[in-house]
């Protein structure tokens, strides 16, 4: 397996873990007492405690310090900021106008990429327009009134901009890192500082019945351990401007889940929207880099990579 073909099958595992989390973060207000806030703050302090002590135990490390922490803490923070505004934004907008707007980012990092002379897909040109439109066929049902609050315009953006700068800078940062999951430790250190600091802003709670507490435990591993995780070493194997794209199957899965879970059921329309995105991650996947980096990465692979038996 190539260097590509691995970041693309982390990638979509981290686009499907992500597609679950949406669904649980929908969940556990709905059947517990909690706010959303509360929520994102529970999947911090679940996760990364949660993810030092596996790798202390597993990896018996000889350090927890990586070089420039303060970079790693600065991408929790960076990712926190994501978390937050996407709460603040969907209690103003309905979800499709959401995911149409804040899925602005892939173009972002693709853009940010053509500038800095970063290697992007040749066809970028005509797969962003596909995916986009393929966003737009899944999420918005035509012929409903369309509104949308100014306030929350501004905040979904800032969640786009977020997400951007996170792909971008975990691509720099998590550079010819040997072990991402210690600079992993660190992000969701970052992430957590910010989600206690909230607190005040937010407010905090906790789950009043068993399934609560499962459905929350379930968020901090599978929906924010896990794919920010595989996020990371995705990111240093392909790229952002490939990861970015291949992200954006995360509404497509979410929506898929939503008829399993949440006894949704699917349009044609929405049918067609999922295939489009699908086709155009397909068509990116194959599609040579118009531009490469001066230094090239190599083959290299994170020790947890190779500990866990995947090989190129």
């Amino acid at each position: 397996m190539t260097q590509k073909q691995l970041g693309f099958v982390l990638m979509v595992l981290a686009a499907i873990f992500f597609a679950l989390t949406t669904i649980l973060m929908k969940l556990v207000p709905e059947l517990t007492p909690m706010l959303p806030g509360h929520v994102a703050v529970w999947r911090f302090i679940i996760a990364a405690p949660l993810l030092w002590l596996v790798y202390y135990f597993w990896q018996s490390p000889s350090t927890i310090v990586p070089k420039r922490p303060w970079w790693f803490l600065g991408l929790g923070l960076v990712f926190s900021v994501a978390n937050f505004s996407a709460l603040f934004a969907l209690d103003r907008l309905s979800s499709s106008i959401y995911v149409i707007i804040v899925y602005i980012y892939p173009s972002l990092v693709v853009v940010y990429a053509l500038v800095s002379g970063k290697a992007v897909p040749r066809l970028y040109w005509f797969g962003l327009p596909i995916t986009f439109i393929g966003l737009v066929l899944i999420t918005y049902e035509f012929g409903m009134a369309f509104s949308i609050d100014l306030f929350g315009f501004v905040i979904t953006l800032i969640n786009a901009i977020a997400m951007a700068v996170y792909m971008v800078l975990s691509e720099k940062v998590f550079f010819n890192v040997q072990d991402c999951t210690l600079g992993t430790n660190w992000v969701m250190l970052g992430a957590l500082t910010t989600g206690l600091i909230m607190i005040p802003l937010v407010g905090f709670s906790t789950p009043d019945t068993r399934m609560g507490w499962i459905l929350l435990i379930s968020l901090g591993i599978f929906g924010t351990l896990f794919p920010v995780l595989l996020l990371n070493i995705s990111l240093q194997l392909l790229g952002a401007a490939r990861g970015s794209v291949i992200i954006t199957l995360t509404p497509v899965v979410t929506v898929l889940f939503s008829t399993l879970f949440l006894s949704e059921t699917l349009t044609i329309q929405q049918w067609v929207g999922g295939l489009l995105i699908i086709l155009a991650i397909i068509l990116l996947q194959r599609s040579p880099d118009r531009n490469r980096n001066k230094k090239d990465k190599g083959d290299y692979i994170d020790p947890v990579i190779q500990s866990s038996g995947i090989h190129h």
